[in-house]
């Protein structure tokens, strides 16, 4: 069975869990039969077992242009920490760049840790990022030595054709034991690789990155000059407020963020989603990392350039909104959080930084038609908007000045039910008040005055037994319909909460009707 395994460095200290070094490693070795046989060809025996090495889990070498990678710029993963906010966001990002590679391919990659584990997928991702066929491999993978053989091809293509050199990852790591720490960093070196160490830049020649200067150097200079006199201090927590992504969205499609700079620090998942979605729409940057990611404090470095290096390329497309109403601001409670079902809130559209004069209107989309008014702020250009919605559910509001959107996307406003009240339920049916043992005996619970998200609790308390049966059923806008069977000819306490609210009158008495008569 083959096994091939990139390495070949001299003994070093042993390094557990960790990833080290520079890019990739120095030759390609294999483990299995005779390892020059295979370096030229040849392949080992199907029936041998595969011999496992010990490792140090590290991922070297260099890049393209053969400049090394400092450690700094390499992959840490903590063994000590393997749910680290981090690495989830990272292994996210890492999906979403290997499926943004595998459009039109038809294949989709849900899992990192097993979805590579026949090769295919694995080669399908290499052959598009390398824009050529790696050679002959088996399509229909159904025995483990045809799996770990596909990897394998993956591996010496890498090393052979693409230059790229690995060390202390095997075809069994990825095959066999879905080692997801050395998955993420095969997938870490494919970006750099093909991405980051790529990067086109302004007066760089070809783009390739200068001997000596890490991809991650070679990003920042870009986004300083970029942003400038904007400080761009890091590739994380620089970035969580939203303004800087906004700005980059600005300077390179001029007037798509024009209030970039200006921005409410607080508000900043809205202003990072709406500028990553403007970036995705009108610069061709896609969101291989999510909004709120970027505004997360334990972001990685590593996700953050997979994302960020997509922006040299970005293009802005034909028919950008540039400028169409952008400096209209929108801004106030409704906006901001949740707003309560049946209660009033409002914000207000502020277009006094417009040099026309232009006709302000707004259209709502939801769950309900809103009650809407409004008033001007004497002869300013500045509407106040009041909004109340009888119905809880997200409502889209867009915002026209001229008749143009002031934004690429419709505003939300998140209705939401108000707290529980118990004392605002309704309950009907002889259910209450009495019941036939071994039939069913119902009443109605309706709950859509009394706020809350639905939890109610029902629960008979008889002499000797428990009910038989008890089913609470939903039947819509919160009313619900209660059925149970009681067992005995005895009188039993119906005991009804509401999100842990005792309703009024409970627990209530139910007495027993045998014959007709209680």
């Amino acid at each position: 069975m083959p096994i091939v395994r990139l390495g070949g460095r001299p003994a070093a200290p042993k390094r557990t869990n960790s990833f080290t070094g520079a890019m990739l490693s120095e030759h390609l070795g294999v483990t299995s039969g005779s390892s020059e046989g295979a370096r030229n060809g040849a392949s080992a025996s199907a029936d041998d077992p595969p011999r496992r090495l010990k490792r140090s889990m590290s991922i070297s070498g260099q890049t393209p242009d053969g400049g090394m990678i400092p450690d700094e710029d390499v992959l840490g993963l903590q063994a000590n920490d393997p749910d680290a906010e981090w690495r989830r966001i990272q292994e996210k990002t890492f999906t979403r760049w290997c499926n943004q590679h595998l459009k039109g391919s038809g294949l989709v990659v849900e899992d990192l840790a097993t979805d590579f584990e026949d090769g295919l997928k694995l080669i399908v991702l290499v052959e598009s990022l390398a824009g050529r066929p790696i050679g002959k491999y088996n399509r229909s993978p159904k025995r483990l030595p045809q799996k770990l053989e596909n990897v394998g091809m993956v591996f010496r293509f890498l090393q052979d054709e693409e230059h790229l050199r690995l060390v202390n990852i095997g075809n069994t790591d990825i095959v066999t034991d879905h080692n997801i720490k050395l998955i993420l960093g095969l997938i870490w070196h494919l970006i750099l690789h093909y991405q980051v160490s790529l990067l086109t830049l302004d007066n760089e020649g070809d783009g390739r990155r200068r001997s000596g200067v890490s991809p991650k150097d070679m990003l920042l200079k870009w986004l300083r000059d970029k942003l400038a006199p904007r400080e761009v201090a890091n590739l994380t927590r620089a970035w969580n407020n939203g303004k800087l992504i906004a700005a980059l969205v600005n300077v390179l499609g001029p007037g798509l963020f024009p209030n970039a700079d200006s921005v409410d620090p607080a508000d900043n998942l809205k202003t990072a989603t709406k500028a990553m979605k403007l970036a995705e729409d009108w610069l061709g940057v896609p969101q291989v990392l999510q909004p709120r990611d970027l505004c997360n404090p334990k972001v990685d470095e590593k996700s953050m350039m997979t994302y960020l290096s997509f922006f040299p390329r970005a293009q802005l497309k034909d028919g950008a909104p540039l400028g169409s109403g952008g400096d209209v601001k929108c801004y106030g409670p409704a906006l901001e959080g949740d707003v309560v079902q049946g209660a009033p809130s409002q914000f207000t559209i502020d277009a006094s930084e417009k040099t026309t004069n232009e006709e302000i209107a707004w259209q709502f989309k939801g769950p309900s038609r809103p009650t809407v008014s409004s008033k001007q702020r004497g002869s300013s250009p500045i509407v106040d908007v009041e909004f109340q919605a009888d119905k809880p559910g997200v409502y889209k509001v867009d915002v026209l000045y001229g008749g143009e959107p002031v934004s690429s996307e419709p505003y939300e406003i998140h209705v939401v039910r108000p707290p529980p009240d118990a004392n605002k339920i309704k309950m009907s049916g002889n259910g209450l008040r009495s019941q036939v043992p071994d039939e069913e005996s119902s009443f109605k619970v309706d709950a859509s005055k009394a706020g809350g998200s639905g939890l109610l609790q029902v629960g008979i308390e008889g002499k000797d037994f428990p009910p038989s049966t008890i089913l609470v059923e939903h039947l819509g806008d919160f009313v619900f319909d209660v059925r149970y069977i009681c067992n005995e000819a005895a009188t039993v306490l119906m005991h009804i909460q509401w999100h842990g609210q005792e309703l009024t009158g409970s627990p209530f008495t139910v007495e027993a009707e045998v014959n007709g008569k209680r």
